[in-house]
């Protein structure tokens, strides 16, 4: 009969067993012991054999207060980690090793606006100044009305009329300190019509060109199409006239193009006691590429004498002059000579003769050989309130009468001389403010520059101005080959006679808006073998009102 242990005897056992296990270090208690040191997320590092279950609950009855309660067991020693295995060292590479440049200096940064007026002009700048733009426009808008004696010669002179005279988009600026731009279209001015022997290049372009200027306004290097360096009036800028347009002296007779395209060096110190510049061009005139194979060269300058003394009364008083020449082959008519309002009184472009028996012929005069023109100026302003100025050029251009082509090309019939003198002088007087609103503009065209910003109230100024004008020039020797006469209506040989007087007034509202009245006294006279347009007039006088409402940003 086998005889079972008591529950009491059963209950020692058990007891015993438990405190055995406590005193040794069995391997689930280490496997716990290890595992609480870790993070709770952490369970890459447990003993394989570890159980995750929880101990079992003590058996029913059982104080552990009865019992004593061994002191824990040390924790065992951890191995130490063994050392990261060490990697071969790479190769050496063949090249030889980059190394980083340094980052460029940081440039200094203007608290100024961005954005603005700066001396009343638009501006949008970088912080650091290193890109400026200027964006510009001009408008004109004119009245033209003319006086005549009868109304059988009206249709000798131009209609009464209102006109855009110009409408242009600008944009000039800096790239970085010594780089400039400028570049314009005209929204006034139609295409140019196709002109014997070669066709314009350009469609309604204006002033558009790169500048290089590394010594500021001492040197400056300006490539592209521009007012050619010939007269003070043709360097001044139409924003700041002090009539509606330049004068018959140097718009009819000295420089009808007005622009030309090449590459131009000029300059001027920061005290303005000089200027020079030199300029090698197409010669053909606005939007023309060159036509023949030749340059032409032209250049101006001017020194102020009493600059030299201080800043008296007289320091911007200037005198200089300016030249201009160059060979033609197979090149463009002379642009025809107008008044102010537009009146044609000299036309060179075509004309109708009888030529071979063929009555009605058309007839073109074109520049051919070399053209010689030299001027002389003077301009003389005193304390920004009142002063004079004058100029007066000498021109001679041979020429060639041809028969005008349905392709450009034509039958030179005789040769041909123009050649004359042209001169004006003016007087001017500030009732009202001083020059100092527009600033110093004859005969200089100065680039645009960012300043320092500054408060500057609007002024107003009333300027008027008197100007005369005289021009004598003769176009001969071409007289028709087997006493063929040129016809009566031809309007380009013979001597022309202008005398012209002209009273200015301007209103200026700032540098930007003008408001402007000119009156125009033409005279004309020609000698015993004068015809053409002028002569069919009722009277030699012509009377001209113009009016003007401009706004240049």
């Amino acid at each position: 009969m086998i005889a079972f242990p008591s529950f009491r005897s059963v209950r020692s056992l058990s007891t015993a067993i438990l405190a055995v296990c406590v005193a040794l270090p069995c391997p689930a208690r280490l496997a716990r012991a290890q595992t609480s040191t870790l993070p709770p997320t952490d369970i890459s590092n447990q003993h394989p054999g570890a159980s995750t279950t929880p101990p079992p609950a003590p058996p029913p009855g059982y104080t552990p207060e009865a019992e004593p309660v061994p002191a824990p067991a040390p924790p065992l020693p951890q191995p130490p980690a063994p050392p990261p295995a060490e990697m071969p060292p790479a190769a050496a590479p063949d090249a030889p090793p980059v190394v980083e440049a340094s980052p460029p200096a940081r440039q200094p940064v203007s608290a100024e606006p961005l954005a603005g007026f700066s001396d009343s002009v638009a501006f949008l700048r970088s912080p650091d100044n290193a890109f400026i733009l200027f964006p510009s426009g001009r408008l004109q808008v004119d009245s033209y009305f003319f006086g005549y004696s009868k109304d059988k010669y009206k249709d000798k002179i131009p209609n009464n009329t209102f006109l855009l005279r110009r409408a242009r988009l600008e944009l000039g600026g800096w790239i970085g300190s010594w780089v400039y731009f400028w570049l314009a279209g005209d929204f006034a001015q139609g295409p140019p019509a196709a002109a014997a022997p070669a066709a314009p290049s350009n469609l309604a372009t204006t002033d558009d060109f790169v500048a290089l200027a590394p010594w500021n306004n001492l040197v400056i290097l300006q490539v592209g199409q521009y007012d050619g360096p010939f007269t003070l009036e043709n360097r001044t800028s139409d924003k700041y006239f002090d009539f509606m347009e330049r004068s018959i002296t140097v718009r009819a007779f000295g420089i009808p193009d007005n622009k030309e395209t090449g590459a131009m060096l000029h300059g001027f110190n920061d005290d303005r006691n000089f200027y020079y510049s030199l300029a090698l061009v197409n010669g053909d005139g606005q939007n023309f590429k060159n036509v023949d194979r030749a340059f032409d060269w032209m250049g101006r300058a001017w020194i102020a004498p009493f600059s030299f003394t201080g800043d008296g009364p007289l320091h911007d008083v200037e005198i200089g002059g300016s030249f201009w020449t160059g060979d033609r082959t197979n090149a463009l008519p002379p642009t025809s000579q107008t008044t102010q309002g537009s009146f044609t009184f000299l036309s060179f472009s075509q004309f109708n003769t009888t030529y071979n028996g063929t009555a009605n012929t058309a007839m073109q005069l074109r520049q051919v050989g070399r053209l010689n023109a030299a001027a002389g100026e003077i301009n003389a302003p005193v304390n920004h309130k009142y002063g004079v100025r004058g100029e007066i050029v000498w021109r001679h251009s041979p020429l060639s009468q041809e028969t005008i082509a349905s392709n450009g090309a034509g039958t030179i019939i005789r040769a041909a001389d123009l050649k004359g003198y042209s001169a004006y002088g003016e007087a001017w007087v500030w009732l009202l403010g001083d020059d100092r609103i527009i600033g110093d503009q004859q005969g200089l065209e100065p680039f645009l520059r960012w300043k320092k910003l500054g408060v500057r109230p609007i002024q107003d100024g009333l300027m008027v101005a008197f100007r005369y004008e005289h021009l004598d020039e003769s176009v001969t020797g071409f007289a028709l080959p087997g006493g063929t006469t040129i016809a009566p209506d031809a309007s380009a040989y013979g001597k022309t006679i202008v005398d012209s007087a002209e009273l200015g007034v301007n209103y200026w509202h700032s540098k930007r808006f003008r408001a402007t009245f000119n009156y125009v006294l033409n005279h004309f006279g020609q000698g015993n073998d004068a015809s053409g347009i002028v002569k069919n007039l009722a009277s030699p006088w012509e009377q001209e009102l113009l009016f003007r409402l401009a706004v240049a940003l």
